[in-house]
This record gives structure tokens, sequence and C-alpha cells, in this order.
């Protein structure tokens, strides 16, 4: 090949080489344009975080200085700027009471809400707009709600959800279990053999769930129900009652919002039961007067010991301590009484009905669990029309056919009113009992009272 040929074969190459360069230009432009991109969404990152750490020190500035104003005010109060055990890990969670102090608001008179009032010679209590906002949200003013579900009763949760959803609130649900599923070892009794034992296996451990489930969690406050329970159309202003009647028992500071709306300082408020009865010797009462969801006298369904009702009339419910109640259709636990139910109901030596357990734990004063009731309830259970047997998964429930069904103890039942409620015509709402109805029909607002002086002996034959 003569020279003329070689650069000719060299210059035939040429756009192969050029071709190769060009793809390397572009190939390290783009590992360019990739890597620009990269460090512009690191810059913004930076600079957003930087911004929320400064609306953060801007916030807890302003919330330190409220407590600051409450811990002058208020000298009983320590307000601390600790965080909570749910954003701090290495926390050792100190008393429920305790850790709140750090979240107790001072309230101004734009916190005042349109909820109750309890008027006293040291000035009115009321809960403050944030509080009742709590009350009326999805979970009632508590950090969870519970349904307790056996698994394959589809008909009991298919009732709770339309309800639920009825009268605005969500749930999570907690597994029933089998009792014969639970391993004797498992146990923390002696539990003999006998009919029905199994299901009182079961209940107890579906209830030891809960309490484990809010611990686990670290709920400050969490309501459990039973899926077959129910409770009237007005139920979160029934809440709203309860809430401020849980304040003044608790004596909680005037003025400060508390981070539950139902107080700070309780274990357990016992809203649905089938008996319940005062502490004795403690006559502090809450009072809701000219309510038109108390139950009339001759149908309230109890199976126990219940409070005297003698000095009020058909249209009062109260509140108070109490040692003990019976059925646990719902009750509120807070996070440390859930501690407490584990270690005594659980991890101790038990072996029984977890209601009666619950009832020792409320009546024992050495083990520093603080129960406080309502009556007449406001969470019952409902028996549906049909048979007998479906009313309950720890027992037979009866062989009878119900035409119609019904709810013990409820005025206006949201299950009874599923039809008009899901129409929206909230005119033709019934009540379960109008023949029993306050004649002439209640007038104004619920009136709230606070009573703590020796009642006088109970009448013979009086509820």
């Amino acid at each position: 090949m003569g020279a003329f040929d070689d650069i000719e074969a060299k210059g035939s190459s040429s756009p192969t080489r050029f071709s190769m360069l060009g793809r390397g230009i572009g190939e390290a432009r783009r590992k360019f344009f990739l890597f620009a991109l990269l460090a512009f969404f690191l810059l913004l990152t930076f600079v957003a975080f930087r911004r929320q750490d400064k609306i953060k020190d801007i916030v807890d500035q302003s919330f330190h200085r409220s407590n600051a104003t409450a811990a002058v005010s208020k000298p009983d109060l320590k307000p601390d700027s600790k965080s909570d055990p749910k954003s701090d890990p290495k926390s050792d969670s100190k008393l429920q009471s305790e850790q709140s102090k750090s979240r107790l608001k001072p309230e101004t008179s734009s916190s005042y809400g349109q909820g109750p009032v309890l008027a006293t010679a040291n000035g009115d209590r009321y809960l403050a707009k944030s509080s009742l906002n709590d009350i009326h949200n999805t979970s009632l003013g508590f950090e969870k709600v519970y349904v307790l579900n056996v698994p394959g009763r589809s008909d009991k949760l298919d009732m709770m959800k339309l309800t639920s959803s009825l009268t605005d609130f969500n749930f999570d649900i907690i597994e029933g279990i089998n009792g014969k599923d639970v391993p004797k070892k498992a146990l923390s009794g002696v539990w003999k053999d006998s009919p029905g034992v199994n299901g009182i296996i079961g209940c107890w451990r579906g209830h030891m769930n809960f309490a484990a489930t809010v611990v686990k969690n670290r709920h400050a406050t969490a309501l459990i129900m039973e899926d077959d329970a129910d409770w009237d159309i007005s139920f979160k202003n029934q809440l709203e009652l309860i809430a401020l009647g849980s304040q003044t028992l608790l004596d909680n500071p005037k003025g400060i919002t508390p981070h539950s709306p139902y107080g700070e300082g309780w274990d357990l408020i016992w809203l649905g039961h089938c008996a319940s009865q005062p502490t004795p010797g403690d006559n502090r009462r809450f009072l809701m007067k000219n309510d038109p969801t108390v139950t009339p006298y001759t149908h309230r369904t109890n199976y126990g010991g219940i409070p005297d009702m003698s000095p009020y009339d058909n249209s009062t419910r109260i509140m108070y301590f109490t040692m003990g109640s019976t059925c646990t259709y719902s009750y509120a636990l807070s996070y440390h009484g859930a501690q407490k139910i584990l270690k005594w109901l659980s991890m101790d030596i038990y072996s029984g009905p977890v209601d009666f357990g619950l009832h020792d734990m409320c009546e024992k004063k050495e083990r520093g669990f603080k129960c406080i009731g309502v009556f007449p309830q406001i969470i019952a259970d409902h028996k549906p029309a049909g048979a007998g047997n479906k009313d309950t998964d720890i027992g037979d429930g009866g062989s009878n056919i119900r035409e119609k069904g019904f709810s013990y103890n409820i005025v206006h039942s949201t299950r009874m009113n599923v039809d008009v409620l899901i129409d929206g015509k909230m005119d033709k709402v019934q009540a379960q009992w109008p023949e029993d109805a306050p004649n002439p029909p209640l007038k104004g607002p619920v009136i709230t009272d606070f009573k703590n002086e020796e009642l006088p002996p109970r009448p013979e034959g009086t509820w």
C-alpha cells in the first residue's frame, strides 16, 4: 500500500473516532447534568429542613413562653420541655399525669368553647375549644378507638362500621380470641374446666390484648367497644359532658387545657356497663340534669349494684369515682391504666371474668387504680332481631327468635334508627320508650352541677 493509500485508510477511520468521541462527551454531559440536578435537590432539601427547624423553634419558644405564664399563675404546675415517650425512645416513661404537665396550656378568652359549663363559686369550669374539637374528631377525643371483634363475626363488624360512620368516628380492630386457643401456660392463674370457661378465657385474653396494644403503641388514652355496643345518636354531645365531669371529679386546674379532653390522672373511665357502684364514703358527684338521653327509671336494666338515684329526678345522669362495674361494653384506658392491668390481670395470678378483674382493680386502693363511672351508662349492648344464639360469642345465647331488636339503656339508639340516619332524616328519629319520655318534654340545655356532701339514707325499694 502507498503513502496516499495509507493516509486515505487512516482518514476512512476518522468518522468512527469522532463518533466515539462525541458519545463520550455526551455521556460526560449527562453525568454532569445529573450531578448538578442532584446537588440542586440536596440544596433545596437542606433549605427546607432549615426552614422547618426555624418554624419549630418559633413554635417551641411560643409554647415555652405559654408554659412560663402558666408556671407563674399556677405555682402547683411544673411544666417542662421534655419530650414524651413517643418522640423520645430513650425515655423511661414517667407517670402520664407527670408527662402531660409539659403539654398543659393556659386558656385565653379566644380558647373558650361552646360546650357545657359548670358554674362554681370560684369561677366557671368549661371545656376549651381545642378539647371540644378533639371530642368531635374521628377518635372521640381519645388517641385511638378499638372494637373487639371475634374473627368470623362479620355481621357484628358490618353493623359497627355502619353505626360508627353514622355518628362520625373511626376504629381499629382488636381480634377476639377463642379461649381454647390460649395455651394453659399462658394463663395468669389456674382455670378449672367448666361449661363456658373457654368463652371467659377468650374474653379475658381479648381485653388483655387491648391493654397490651395501648402499652405497645404508647397511646396516652384509648377507648374500646365490644362489637355489639350501641350508643345514643347524640353520642359526641354526651362525651362533652363526660369530659367536663371527668375534669371536675379529678379537680384538674381551671383555665388550663389538659392533654386529654377527659382530664389528667384517671386510669379507667367506664362508659358502658351493666352495673356500677360508687366508691363507699366518696360523695363527689358530677350531675347532668335536664338530659333527654337519660334512660327512664322503669327501663334501666342492670345486673348488679347501682348508685342511689333517689335524690335525683328522672332526667339526671351522674358521674362518680367507682369501686367497679360489671360488663365491658365499653371503657377507656389511660397509658398507665393499661400498664397496671397487664401487671395485675395478666402477669400476676388471676383466673376469672375480665370485668370482675377490672372491678377488683378499681376496688383495691393499694393498686392505685383510679376509676370513673357514669350512670345511667351511655353505651350498652344491642340485641338484634333474629336468633338469640347470635347475641354472644361467650356462650350459646339462647334459642329464642327475636322479631324486633332492641338496645338496653339507650334512649335514641343509633342501631334502632339506622334507616332514618342513612337518609339524614333526623326528624324521624324514634326514642325506644316514647310512652315514658318526660312529659312535658324537656326544654333548654343540660344543666351541670357538682356536689360533695353526705347523701341521705337510701330509701327502700328505690333505684
